[in-house]
């Protein structure tokens, strides 16, 4: 019986989710430890991943199959000056405000983000958001993470001119050598395809 399976994910996979499928797993298999590595979009790891949730569709350790989208939307705290301009804003003023960004998301976002004159790097999503709450900026955040401040109204989405949500592709990948599946492998693989079929998607852009 397998007694580990190897598993990294993008660090933009919505948390929760992410740790009820740790949860449900254990239980299905409680003699196999699971461990998983959280990287950044199109960092390297050491691990020798059994499987594996990337933007990227084909990537050395096999041949993946979409998962799901992360959807992101240009937020700001409800007090940022940008709140207080005529919409709908233009890139030309997003310029001239600082922008907080994810590190190594930049080619997964509008043109506006790659441009930006001054702008924060965070090494994860928590950071900038965290970030974004203390009006350090604003910023392209993925909106599963921040319901709760936008419900509240803490956060709130900016009246952009072009481009109010972007999404970013994730996509289910197994190793070439694991033939055939065993059985770790596959429970593993439904719970995330659950999540899949369990979640709406959005198209590329709005």
């Amino acid at each position: 019986m397998r007694t580990r399976l190897d598993l990294v994910v993008d660090n933009v996979f919505p948390r929760e989710t992410l740790f009820a499928i740790l949860r449900e797993f254990q239980q299905l298999h409680p003699d196999t430890h699971l461990h998983l590595t959280e990287i950044l979009e199109n960092q390297s790891w050491d691990v020798d991943a059994d499987v594996a949730v990337l933007t990227r569709r084909e990537d050395m350790m096999g041949r993946g199959e979409w998962l799901m989208n992360i959807d992101f939307v240009a937020v700001a705290h409800r007090d940022h000056p940008l709140h207080q301009l005529p919409a709908p804003l233009r890139e030309e003023t997003l310029l001239r405000y600082p922008l907080v960004r994810i590190a190594s998301r930049e080619n997964s976002m509008p043109l506006a983000v790659t441009a930006a004159t001054e702008y924060w790097t965070f090494s994860t999503v928590e950071s900038a958001i965290e970030a974004v709450m203390h009006q350090v900026g604003y910023g392209w955040l993925p909106e599963e993470w921040i319901t709760a401040p936008l419900a509240s109204g803490m956060l709130k989405k900016l009246a952009l001119r072009h481009g109010t949500r972007c999404a970013t592709p994730l996509h289910l990948i197994v190793r070439r050598a694991l033939a055939p599946l065993d059985e770790q492998v596959k429970t593993l693989l439904t719970l995330f395809r659950r999540v899949s079929r369990s979640t709406p998607q959005m198209g590329r852009t709005e």
